[in-house]
């Protein structure tokens, strides 16, 4: 009989130790799960406070999040504008629709296009020769033909520079920004935008939707323009006269306005 006592008391004890461990073992566990949750719960303000400050830290590099958002342009359209190589925002095409909305709108409700075109249209006339015959109603009269021929041409060349021939072509037409920050550099970037452009791939290439969207809306502007006695407006040489005039303002427009001119946001 008491051999079987002490045995059954062993058997007690050593079961009362083992739960006491594994009640040990558990109560370790959930402070240890209560103390990670703590630490989070401490981590959350400071990242919060980093994101305030504009500034993320991961794998040790400092992202600033200012510096990775590109300026959008006036009038852009869907999408941020492509960043070059080396960005820290990853390139994304525009879709065939976006492309196509994009240059409808840059034709159609940019104010800067009526406003070139009239102006274009003032110096046209005042390089033209004085008839005597034509008094002020007449010149006024000519000025706003002038301007809507120019406009329809300014129109036509920026729906197929921009829409149709980089759907075509599958070629990015939004502005790339030079990632440098010198002068001189800038702008020679600002001009070899106007000869090579991304593609929808995010490869560099020849930029033929401005190539041939510029000779489509020069040919197309022979139907509608006014023949001189020079035929200095009709034809094919005035059509190839126009097309490096027009690469000659695309470079300006993308060294003032496009490049440099953010730089005031």
């Amino acid at each position: 009989m008491l051999p079987a006592l002490l045995s059954a008391l062993t058997l007690a004890l050593a079961a009362s130790t083992a739960a006491a461990q594994t009640s040990k073992s558990e109560r370790l566990s959930e402070a240890d799960d209560a103390a990670h949750i703590l630490k989070e719960a401490a981590d959350e303000p400071a990242a919060a406070a980093a994101v305030g400050e504009g500034r993320v830290e991961r794998a040790g590099a400092s992202l600033s999040i200012a510096e990775a958002r590109p300026f959008t342009e006036f009038l852009e359209g869907e999408g941020p504008a492509p960043q070059s190589q080396g960005s820290a925002r990853t390139y994304t095409p525009l879709t065939p629709g976006q492309k196509m909305r994009r240059a409808f709108k840059s034709a159609f409700l940019d104010p800067t296009a009526y406003a070139v075109a009239a102006f274009t249209a003032g110096l046209t006339q005042l390089g033209e020769d004085d008839l005597p015959h034509k008094d002020t109603e007449d010149k006024v009269a000519d000025w706003g033909s002038r301007t809507a021929r120019n406009y329809g041409r300014l129109a036509t060349r920026r729906i197929f520079v921009g829409g149709v021939y980089p759907v075509i072509f599958k070629q990015d037409p939004r502005y790339e920004r030079s990632p440098k920050k010198g002068f001189g550099s800038r702008t020679l970037h600002a001009i070899s935008r106007v000869f090579v452009t991304r593609g929808d791939n995010g490869n560099l290439q020849p930029n033929w939707s401005r190539f041939a969207g510029t000779a489509t809306a020069h040919g197309l502007a022979n139907l509608w323009e006014h023949s001189t006695p020079g035929h200095d407006r009709v034809g094919w040489d005035a059509t190839l006269r126009r097309i490096p005039r027009s690469f000659l303002f695309d470079a300006l427009n993308n060294i003032v306005f496009k490049e440099f001119l953010p730089d005031l946001f």
